[in-house]
């Protein structure tokens, strides 16, 4: 061991004091380095630790508002069917008060066109009357050639008259 101590020149005392000097330098950046940089450690792996269970948190408090509002808009579009339908059927009973005003409507202008066709009817009737009794005792004065006093003639007139009413009401 001699020889290898004198080949690689090796000095003891150096050697000592190296060793001295090494284990102070440890003890020095373990004390001044290393406790500050595991602290340091500790507290992020305590706030990564804290993060993860935040974020855990989180997701599990976002699932929940997921579901709320999923049942939210599920009552949504039921409200708005139940809207929905409802304007659907006011519009139909309001389509059918509409439908039975117009048709009422239709019925009366009906009904008072006939009143108006037999007021002008009757009238037209009336007037004809007038005419052909007039033409009737016009006729019958030039055949008879003498003048009818005015109750033959009214009674010649009103029995030319019904048997025309007669006539017309068997066409």
């Amino acid at each position: 061991m001699d020889e290898l101590i004198k080949t690689f020149h090796i000095d003891w005392k150096l050697l000592i004091a190296q060793a001295i000097n090494f284990t102070i330098v440890i003890v020095v950046l373990g004390f001044f380095a290393l406790k500050p940089l595991v602290k340091i450690m500790k507290e992020r792996e305590e706030r990564i630790a804290k993060g993860i269970k935040d974020a855990e948190a989180s997701e599990e408090k976002m699932a929940e508002i997921a579901k709320e509002r999923e049942a939210e808009v599920k009552k949504g579009r039921k409200e708005a069917q139940q809207i929905v339908a409802k304007a659907e059927q006011t519009g139909e009973e309001l389509t059918r008060q509409r439908t039975e005003k117009a048709q009422a409507e239709v019925e009366k202008v009906i009904r008072d066109a006939r009143q108006q066709i037999g007021a002008e009817r009757e009238m037209m009737v009336r007037d004809v009357k007038d005419e052909l009794g007039g033409l009737i005792a016009l006729a019958l004065g030039k055949i008879t050639g003498s003048g009818l006093d005015e109750k033959k003639h009214k009674k010649l007139i009103d029995a030319a008259i019904e048997d025309l009413k007669k006539a017309d009401l068997k066409q």
